[in-house]
């Protein structure tokens, strides 16, 4: 298997937010793409030489919100992961991303070591060594 990094698009109107999850899951293993919203993401993923293996999405954003973006992703057959990043998940909304299949939700505050750790585990691919404490 050819070692190659992981595409990530990170789609988030609170640039702060965007740059965390950047930080957090950037490095060597991956490249990080962000857009402020659903409609620049899809602009970016149309534009992109290669598919974006993990689409990181917030809600609530200007113009085309989380579940929008989902919903026209799931219509172009985007075949990577999708993880739901947002404060504002109601049951109702969490049923709507249950429906389009996203493979996971978070809630913000979001917790860093709880995201990696998603990510490590959807894509197989160990973005950051996890410390456990000792046993």
């Amino acid at each position: 298997m050819k070692d190659r990094r992981l595409r990530i698009l990170t789609v988030e109107d609170e640039p702060a937010v965007a740059q965390m999850v950047g930080l957090l899951l950037g490095g060597p293993g991956a490249k990080i793409t962000s857009a402020c919203d659903g409609w620049m993401a899809l602009m970016k993923i149309g534009a992109a030489a290669e598919p974006f293996d993990v689409i990181i999405t917030d809600h609530r954003m200007p113009r085309m919100n989380g579940l929008d973006l989902v919903r026209r992703l799931r219509v172009r057959k985007f075949e990577g992961k999708i993880i739901v990043l947002s404060a504002h998940l109601t049951p109702e909304t969490i049923q709507a991303y249950e429906e389009l299949q996203v493979d996971m939700m978070f809630a913000k505050p979001f917790d860093c070591e709880e995201l990696q750790l998603a990510m490590n585990l959807l894509t197989k691919n160990p973005l950051a060594p996890v410390t456990a404490p000792m046993a």
